[in-house]
């Protein structure tokens, strides 16, 4: 069987990633591999179009699954009908990266101990992405342990780097030695074995891009630095004397840390520090309230995700990923001389791009040995202090030898305005799930409305928690959600919703359990935001035992029929639409109402805006779920 989504449409080379999954997938095939579990992702798009196309070649049989726990022992007991049948033919199951691969391990345990041939076909970024804080990256083939007979590795961009032919040749030699140790075809010891396949964009079979449908880049990934031109390419900013870039392998940031003062653009005409202040997700306050801190002294304009703790104040901008894709954003970023970054800024690729492809200085505040520096171009790492922040900014300033800059913060903001009234939908990270016909048009204003609504009531004085989900969810709000603000003029005065999400490795996986484990932690009403999937991903988490405390948790479930995120990536433009829909979006057959009552939860379905304000407005007491329809055909009230 030969595979041939592999070249891309109007390309002068094969995609490599595709040449990759093209070629994984023949040579499982070869080794008798017929039955595939598929988990809907972004890294492992390659695969998941190879393996469509085996399938539709009646070479493999392929079922796709939500959740990745379901998923694995799915395969584990396709694995077992063939044992039972007398046969050990392994089965597959697939994966993107971050905590996807991690929910294999319950059934990885199962068939080590029970001698069941498994495969693991794990999709993963590039080595070069692993340990700086690149989105959903961690190290993949240690996961797990001593339950795997075998792990195989295989770099990125293999054809590119041995050929087409050798790359094919490689990859189908490495699959016979993991169906050979899974199946115990010479240790007679059967069991799971891990291929860990890296990627590298573009992922997609032809030449489209997320541009190309004015999608937001979200999925596991949004910020795409590993791909060409990326990391390598990425230029030291410093210049001659100045400190080099700072890797991520140190295990202490105080040793890295070079204060220089600011660098003066002569050239250009810049008498001062023209900078940005980058807030990203973090666990702790204070390295919000620093940075907010920072932007406000220095007269700098402030890129704020939700969940920094630093979204508020007449510094914040709002639409500023909507700016950053625009001609007007990509003139002022040109004219940035330094970035300073808190937390771990992921949502946006035009904040990615900002970060690594500008010929500014990248300062990051660090608030624990790890930091984020994607493109290894931070020439300062400063140890902050997470639990007083604001108490630090002098400190900060001073020790990066930063300069307050005139007029411009207005020049930013002017910007946005400009932008605004121009109303153009479809930029890149401004029309999230906005981009495809009427119908998902209105789908998408009725989720915006949705999400708007909870961080407006959260505004509130003594208004709950809000625990983001960390796809769609997240990503609306980055988008809409208004800074908080104050009459008074001293920072800090007025701050933003305590808002929380799992940006770690940002998996969907288990975000109710962490809800509600804030919720009965922190001793405060929760409000979790999360569409329909991640909703489905984790529903048993809100069943508890009868003699268990109940907590104070009311959970919105924006119900938009599958993963929306996936409409705003470049698989969304390639037909046919079914297949996009099967494979990425996998609206799944569910009564969420139904499902939420069972587990004893009150179920509130208001059907226009007024009526989920008004629920929004009552106290969070026990266990709530609220469902709001947001799917196509909708009619937007």
């Amino acid at each position: 069987m030969t595979l041939h989504p592999c070249a891309p449409v109007g390309a002068e080379s094969p995609n490599p990633s595709m040449v990759a999954a093209c070629s994984l997938v023949e040579a499982l095939v070869e080794r008798g591999v017929r039955e595939v579990v598929l988990c809907p992702g972004s890294r492992s798009a390659p695969l998941a179009y190879a393996l469509a196309q085996a399938q539709e070649e009646g070479a493999v049989s392929l079922r796709v699954v939500l959740d990745e726990r379901s998923a694995a022992f799915m395969a584990l007991g396709l694995a077992r009908a063939h044992a039972l049948a007398g046969e050990l033919r392994p089965a597959a199951v697939v994966t993107t990266s971050g905590t996807a691969v991690a929910n294999l391990h319950p059934a990885v345990c199962e068939a080590d101990a029970a001698g069941i041939p498994l495969l693991l076909l794990t999709a993963d970024r590039p080595h070069e992405l692993v340990g700086t804080g690149a989105n959903q990256t961690t190290e993949q083939t240690r996961v797990f342990g001593a339950a795997s007979r075998l792990v195989v590795d295989l770099p990125a961009d293999l054809s590119r780097d041995l050929g087409q032919g050798a790359a094919r040749a490689a990859i189908a030699g490495q699959v016979r030695r993991c169906v050979a140790a899974a199946t115990g075809e010479i240790s007679r010891d059967p069991g799971p074995v891990q291929i860990n396949i890296r990627f590298r964009p573009p992922l997609a079979p032809s030449g489209v891009s997320a541009a190309d449908v004015g999608g937001a880049g979200g999925a596991d990934g949004v910020v795409s630095t590993g791909g060409a031109g990326g990391a390598d390419a990425a230029a030291d900013p410093g210049g001659p004397g100045q400190a080099g870039p700072v890797t991520g392998g140190q295990s202490d940031p105080r040793a890295w840390t070079a204060p220089r003062e600011c660098r003066l653009l002569e050239h250009r005409g810049l008498r001062e520090c023209r900078g940005v202040v980058v807030a990203g997700d973090t666990p702790f306050p204070g390295v919000g309230e620093a940075a907010r801190g920072l932007a406000e002294q220095l007269g700098w304009p402030l890129l704020a995700e939700p969940t920094s703790h630093a979204r508020a104040g007449d510094h914040a901008l709002t639409h500023y990923a909507e700016l950053l894709a625009s001609p007007a954003g990509r003139e002022l970023a040109d004219q940035v001389t330094d970035i300073v970054v808190a937390g771990h800024p992921t949502l946006s690729r035009g904040v990615g791009a900002l970060l690594s492809g500008t010929g500014a200085r990248l300062h990051v505040l660090a608030e624990r040995a790890r930091w984020s520096d994607t493109a290894g171009r931070a020439v300062t790492v400063l140890p902050v202090d997470a639990r007083n922040g604001a108490q630090q900014v002098d400190g900060i300033i001073t020790a990066l030898g930063l300069s307050p800059a005139r007029q411009w913060l207005e020049a930013w903001k002017e910007a946005t305005v400009r932008l605004a009234r121009q109303d153009e939908p479809g930029s890149a990270d401004g029309s999230a799930g906005c981009a495809h016909g009427a119908d998902g048009r209105g789908a998408c204003a009725r989720a915006d409305a949705a999400v708007e609504a909870v961080w407006e009531a959260a505004l509130a004085h003594g208004g709950p928690l809000l625990f983001l989900g960390s796809s769609m969810t997240l990503r609306r709000l980055d988008r809409l959600a208004a800074p908080a603000h104050s009459e008074a003029t001293a920072p800090g005065s007025h701050r933003p919703p305590r808002a929380l999400a799992n940006r770690g490795l940002a998996g969907i996986d288990g975000t109710l359990a962490t809800a509600t484990g804030v919720a009965l932690g922190a001793r405060r009403p929760v409000r979790a935001v999360v569409g329909d999937l991640s909703f489905l991903h984790d529903a048993m988490s809100l069943g508890r035992g009868a003699m268990e405390e109940e907590p104070d948790l009311q959970v919105l479930v924006v119900d938009d029929g599958g993963g929306a995120i996936f409409s705003t990536l470049e698989y969304a433009a390639l037909p046919p639409a079914q297949r996009f829909t099967r494979l990425f979006t996998t609206p799944q057959a569910a009564d969420i109402p139904a499902l939420a009552a069972a587990l004893g939860a009150r179920v509130h379905r208001p059907t226009d805006l007024p009526g989920l304000r008004e629920v929004l407005e009552r106290p969070v007491r026990g266990l709530s779920v609220i469902v709001w329809e947001a799917r196509e055909n909708d009619a937007y009230e």
